[in-house]
This record gives structure tokens, sequence and C-alpha cells, in this order.
């Protein structure tokens, strides 16, 4: 088991010595010495995983002939040979029998071509576990950074990861350089997030810790410095990859069903070449016995097979096959296609891969002075801007397109006052009559547009219309959703530019905040919340507009700047600062003193923070995420340079703002999608590692389950729930660590639920929820697309890969994938 993501730097330094970790300076750490590193090479062996077992064409080819419809085939096709044979031995020649058994060979080979071609195609797709294993590494052995292949990578080698390089091993962090890991590979889910290499909290489970980076994950941006802490097959990796291939495959439903078939039809044929044959023996007392067995023996059993059946069943199969690959849904097996119709219990993930959700979050509700507001406060929108990562794709080409326009209408200035008309333009009408005049700020940006090659899709005057244009954010989803929700009342590049950021503390799973101190350009905020004198407080509409500028300045009507003549502020002295921070309620409200309400600060008693907590326990028994937010204005010289070091800046002591509840919405088509389960009578089970209260709100907006109050209750309780089905309610919703303790009995009372919520859920407890489903006869679905759901696809009759990002491990193990992200394709149409 992994507790390394529990351990202080300091611990993980004395328990790998021979690493020589530098705590202060990572980058400066002896890490290992090349005996050192060879040793452990040779006893924990090479850091590579068992490659996926690949089978020749040949054998390939030859497997697809053990299929039971096959072998029939073949067997009425050898006694028709045969018939042709002793018939030719007695003088007559019955071609017919000859071309009846070529035809029954042929039908054979074509339709073992046609399988061993759909699976030959599927397994080229799915056999590039290569592409997990990077060939070199960064690390740094013997005081030095060297490059060495990834293979000969081993416990207590310091690893450098830069962005865009796939991690070779388990690491623990030690430095972290704004790192963000995208983890797809191992949970499904696409986005990055933020490391760091600070301890994770005892309660907190490795895939949410955020200090230990798993084999396969990527780096999509920053830098990061860690400890290697498995190698091989002991990784996270290497351990779904073993649990996969232990997993002991079922047979398809149609190939039961075909099985019995073609031990009925034997059967029967036998029987009937018997009877038929012992009758020709006894009325002819027993004489031209060989002609009796060929017309009364060998002609009735292939008499009783259906030649045509096979071949028409496979045609069928392999049309589907086609017609679902022009929708981007890929079949290994053709006999899959029917064990997916007969399926009676579809398990499917509630990921930001897009089952059953968008994957673009949005602000609901925010909350303040103890109700929801329909009109935020101005210093709630400067918070949600500043604590914030996420920006516009096109805003370094805006803000080059405002400063080109600065610079235009500053050198027209020094037109105006240097040489009045000394510079013009002749303009000719339609008439011929030529007139001169200056040129205008237009003109001369229309001129730099021209001469730079940009279109008029950045002309000043249709900017702020394509502004806000909030669909070309980059940026983590809730960020996104903070920023488009502020562009939508306000002008996000308005209140950024009113602002100098001097330090950024970024969010993690410890500390649960991001805090950032500002320099103030502008006074945006209400003074009472500073030990200033009481100013009016600034208009709502000041923050709608963009602010091109930071530094204001009057013109004359000479166009003489009288801000030019006066002397530059110094740096020594005092300015005006703002440390802002957002993060999980609980802990936002603990580092506050008070709150803003009415336009005065008030003290926060025990009743504000009763209704704080009721607040927050209500958005999040919705399945919403909710962020809190506040701030501290304060005084400081210019020039202070802050830093965590030496924290000089308030922590504590905030102004308590309000608070966003935002959600991840279901697809409009999910419900659909549940409803079409539900009237096929398909039992729906939604396995998710959320919280139970976020998991049964998702369920009951899909419509899964019944009326949200219920769900509420029941999701708050966080315990195994009364397993005993009633006409009324049809539903469940289960923790995921009670399940390893059920009995029989209890399993028998939850599985005659048809809908299902799983919440808190391991790959092992996915597993064993398929395993059970099987033992009472259901045939199980189920959908997923990281590696943890691999052992679960493997066992289940039918396992669907979901999505264009699922990882390769999940395809290989799957029966089919689908490339379109939605609860199965709109339950495949």
């Amino acid at each position: 088991s992994y507790v390394e993501h529990y351990l202080t730097l300091e611990e993980l330094r004395d328990i790998h010595p021979d690493s020589f970790i530098d705590l202060n300076a990572p980058e400066k750490s002896d890490g290992l010495s090349s005996e050192e590193a060879k040793k452990r090479l040779k006893d924990g062996g090479a850091n590579v995983l068992a490659p996926p077992k690949r089978i020749s064409n040949l054998k390939l080819f030859a497997k697809q002939f053990l299929y039971k419809f096959w072998l029939l085939l073949m067997g009425a096709a050898l006694c028709t040979i045969f018939t042709y044979f002793i018939h030719l031995y007695h003088g007559t020649e019955e071609l017919l029998n000859l071309y009846c058994a070529f035809t029954l060979i042929a039908v054979v080979l074509i339709m073992s071509f046609l399988s061993f071609w759909q699976e030959k195609k599927a397994m080229r797709v799915v056999y590039d576990f290569a592409q997990h294993m990077p060939h070199n590494c960064s690390i740094i052995r013997d005081c030095e950074e060297k490059q060495i292949p990834s293979d000969e990578l081993v416990v207590g080698d310091i690893v450098i990861i830069r962005s865009g390089q796939q991690v070779p091993a388990d690491i623990r962090i030690l430095q972290s350089n704004g790192v963000k890991i995208e983890s797809s590979a191992i949970n499904g889910e696409p986005q990055a997030v933020d490391y760091t290499n600070e301890p994770a909290a005892k309660h907190v489970a490795l895939f949410d810790a955020r200090n230990v980076i798993l084999r396969g994950c990527y780096c999509t941006e920053g830098e990061a410095i860690g400890l290697v802490i498995r190698t091989g097959k002991y990784t996270m990796l290497g351990n779904f990859t073993h649990l996969q291939s232990t997993v002991k495959l079922t047979e398809t439903l149609l190939q039961k069903e075909i099985a019995k078939f073609v031990q009925f039809i034997s059967i029967i044929a036998l029987s009937m070449g018997v009877i038929f044959f012992l009758i020709g023996c006894v009325v002819t007392r027993f004489d031209n016995v060989l002609y009796h067995f060929v017309t009364g023996f060998l002609i009735i059993i292939v008499a009783n097979v259906p030649q045509g059946l096979p071949a028409m069943l496979m045609s069928q199969l392999a049309i589907i096959a086609r017609r679902m690959a022009k929708k981007n849904v890929f079949i290994k097996k053709l006999d899959v296609i029917d064990e997916l119709g007969a399926a009676t219990v579809i398990a499917t993930d509630k990921t930001v891969h897009g089952e059953l959700k968008h994957t673009h979050m949005k602000v609901l509700k925010h909350a303040a002075q103890r109700k929801e507001l329909e009109r935020p406060l101005p210093e709630l929108l400067a918070v949600m801007c500043m604590c914030n990562k996420a920006h516009f794709e096109r805003t370094r080409r805006s803000m080059r397109r405002v400063c080109t326009q600065m610079a235009l209408e500053k050198e027209l200035r020094e037109q105006k006052i240097v040489a009045r008309q000394t510079k013009t333009f002749r303009v000719v009408d339609q008439t011929g009559h030529e007139s001169v005049r200056v040129p205008s700020t237009n003109d001369l940006c229309k001129m730099e547009a021209t001469l730079t090659g940009e279109g008029m899709e950045e002309d000043p005057e249709r900017w702020p219309k394509a502004r806000k244009r909030t669909n070309d954010l980059i940026g983590s989803p809730s960020e996104v959703a903070l920023l488009r929700y502020v562009e939508m009342v306000a002008s996000v590049e308005g209140i950024r530019n009113r602002y100098k950021l001097m330090l950024e503390i970024p969010f993690n799973s410890v500390r649960r905040w991001q805090l950032v101190v500002v320099k103030c350009l502008v006074s945006t905020l209400s003074s009472g919340m500073s030990a200033g004198t009481p100013e009016k407080r600034p208009q709502f509409s000041r923050f709608l507009t963009p602010s091109p500028t930071t530094e204001h300045s009057e013109t004359s009507e000479s166009g003489e700047n009288k801000s030019q003549h006066s002397p530059p502020p110094s740096q020594s002295a005092e300015a005006d600062f703002s440390v802002m921070i957002k993060g999980a309620p609980e802990v936002i409200l603990s580092l506050c003193s008070d709150v803003l309400m009415a336009n005065e600060l008030k003290p926060i008693d025990e009743q504000f923070r009763h209704d704080c907590q009721a607040a927050w326990d209500h958005f999040g028994s919705e399945g919403r995420r909710v962020f809190a937010f506040a701030q501290r204005q304060f005084r400081a010289p210019g020039n202070t340079k802050f830093s965590v070091q030496s924290e000089n800046y308030p922590k504590n002591g905030l102004t308590f703002l309000g608070m966003a509840a935002m959600m991840d919405p279901p697809r409009n088509e999910t419900a659909a999608a549940i409803q079409q389960c539900k009237d096929a009578g398909i039992k729906v089970f939604m396995i998710t590692g959320d919280h139970p209260s976020a998991a049964s709100a998702i369920a009951s907006q899909i419509g899964l389950t019944t009326t949200k109050n219920e769900v509420r209750s029941r999701g708050n309780q966080q315990i195994k729930l009364s397993l005993d089905p009633s006409p009324q309610i049809d539903w469940a919703i289960v923790l995921g660590e009670s399940l390893t303790e059920m009995s029989v009995e209890e399993w028998d009372r939850l599985l005659t639920h048809k809908y299902i919520v799983f919440a808190r859920t391991t790959p092992e407890q996915k597993l064993l929820i398929v395993e059970q489903c099987q033992k009472r006869g259901e045939t199980v679905a189920v959908t997923g697309g990281g590696v943890n759901d691999a052992p679960a696809l493997a066992k289940a009759n039918i396992g669907i890969a979901m999505g264009v990002n699922g990882s390769d491990i999940a395809r290989r193990a799957a029966d089919m994938w689908v490339n379109e992200s939605v609860f199965l394709y709109y339950f495949l149409y």
C-alpha cells in the first residue's frame, strides 16, 4: 500500500538516505550513485510492464475454426465428402455431394476470415501499449543531471518532470514549479490539476492526493522534481494491469446460445440418423448396410444441419458492426453486438469524461449577507477575477491591439504639439475634389492593421462585443466558470487592470485555498474595509467597461498632457494593497473575523457561522461545488516584496464576502437515455468516487432516483442504507466501503433494486459489483475510460470504453469502445 503521500519531505529523506535529498534545493541533491542504482536494478528488476500477449495471424485465424457453428458445418462437409467417395466406390459419381461439401467449406472459410479480420482490426488499435512508457527520462545521479532509458529507473532515483513529458514511474513530488498533471490514463479524467510537494491529510486517498504522480500521467504545464517510489509491475499502473490479467473471461451470451443450439442439433441429427439407419437395415434384413449407412445416416445428419444460418447470422452482425463504426462505435468481436442487446444491467461512471456530465461548469448561485444575491458585490467580483488563473485565449492579441492604438494616439498628440499640420492626408472624394486634413486615430489604426496584416476582426469599435464571447476561456473548469460569470455582469479586463499581482499562493488539497496579494492601482473597493477615512462607495458601473490603462491623465484641449510634468511617485511611499483569498467555505470562514453586510463591517458571530454552514451544506447536497471569498486591505511601502517565507501580509482577520455555488451540469441527453433504459427494463447502476450527497444529487437530476428531498436526506447520512426494496422506492444509495462487509443475503436484497448509486467506490469494489451481479444471472455492461476501470471492463459481459481520451489499457480490456462520451451514446442511438 502507498503511504508516501502522507509523509513529509523530512521523513522521505530519512527513508531514502542513499538519495541524499537536499530539502532546501532538491535540484542540488546528489541522487543515487551509479553503483547503488545498478544494485537496485538487479534486485528489483527493470522498470517495465509485462506487454500484452500477442497472437500470430495464423494462430488467430485457426482460432476462428473453434467456433461451434463452424465445427458443425465442417462436420456436415466431411459427411458429404465421405458420401461422395462411397458412391464413387460403387461406380456412381455424385458430383452434387462434392459441390455441396465445397460450398460448406467455402462458407466456413469466408466467415472465419471475416471474424478474423474484425478481431485483427480491433487488436491493431489497442496494441499500442508501448506508448505508456517514455523512452528516456531526466534524473539526478552522481550529483549531476543525466538522461537515461526509463527502464533503468530504480526506487530512490530523483527524476525531473518537464512540461509535455510522460511520467515514467510512480513519483512523490519534492519540488513543484507550477506543475499541472493530466491523469486520464489512470482515472479517465482529462482535466489537468495542480500538484504540490506538501503532504496530504491522513484521510486523503492516493487518487485524491496531489503530491504523488502515477505512472502513465502527463505533465501539461510547469516542472517538478520527484522521488521514485514504485517502478515496473509494482506501480499503480502495473497493479491494474496485473488485476486485469487475472480476471477470468466469460463466454458471451451468443456463444452460450450457439453452444446450446449446436448441441441440440447434434443430438437431433444423430438420433434421427441412427433411427433411420436401423429402420433401413431391419426392413432390408441388413442387406446392403453400407448403402443404408449413407442414405439413412449421413444424409439425414447433413440435412438436419442449418447450413445457411451461420452465414446469415455473421453477415447480419458484420453489417451492424460496419454501421456502428460509421458512428464511432467500434466492436472487437461480432458476437458482442448480441450481448449488448441482451444486457440487463448497465454500470456507468459519472466522470468529467462526459458519460453523464458536461466538462463545463457554471456558477448557479452566489450568496452573501445571509441571502442569495441577484447582483454580486463588486468586491466579490474582484476576488473572483484576481484569485483565478483562467484567461481569455485572445487576451494577448487584444492587448497588443490596445497597446498599439495607445502608442498611435500618443504619437498623434506629439504630432499635433510639435508640428500642427506638417503631416497631412490628401483626401479625394468621388467628385475629384481634393482636401487636406490631419490623420485621425482611426486612420492610423487602419493603416497599422493594413501594414501588419491584421484584419478588421480586431477593430476597436468591434472589440468590446468580441470581448463578451466567453467560449474562448482557458483554465480549469471551476475557474473558467467563475470568470465566465464575472464577464456576464462586468468586465474581467476592467477589474484586472485595476490591480497589480504581487504574490500568488496556488490552491492545494491540504490548504484548500488560493491566495493573492495585489496592489490597488485604482480605488475600486469600499474604504469601509480598510482603516482609512470613509469615502463614498464606488459605483458598480465602474466594473462594466474595460480600463485599457492603469494611469489616468488629463489632456487639455490643445492636446497637452498635464500629468507628464508631475513628478513620479516615490517607490518607498505607502500604497494600498489587498489580500484576496478563495477556497473551501469552512476554511475561509475560519480565517475571517468580520463580514461585509449592508455596506458595513460586522463581526462574525455563531449565528452567522451556522447560517453559512447550512448554506454550503445545502449547496453540497445538490451536487454543487462551493467556493467562499474573502479579502483584507492594508497599507505597505510600494516597493515591498511579498513572499511566502517572510509572511509579510495578513492571513487572518479577513473580511468574508460571500460564497458561489457552481455545478458541472448533466448532459441534456442523459435523462432521455436513462428513461430509455427504464422503458427497456434495464437496471442502471451509477458507480462513482464522489461524495454520497453529490452523487445522489446528480442521480436525481438525470432521473435515476426520485425526489431531491429524499435523495438529499439519504445522501447526507453517509451510511449503508436500508436495502429492503419497496413498491414505492426502487433505488438505493450505498457507500463503497460497506460492500466488502455485506453478506450474501444483503447482496440479494440490494440487487433487487433497479437503480443504485454506489458512492466512494474503488476499482476493486467496482469489480466486486460486477461479479455479484453475474452470480445472480445478470448480463452486465460496464462503461469506463481510465486504467482503474480496466478490471471491471474485462470482467463484465460487455465492457465499453468511453471517450476519445480513454486510456489504451481500458480499450484493450473492453469489448467495444465509443468515441462519443455520452451515456452509451444516447443508449446507442
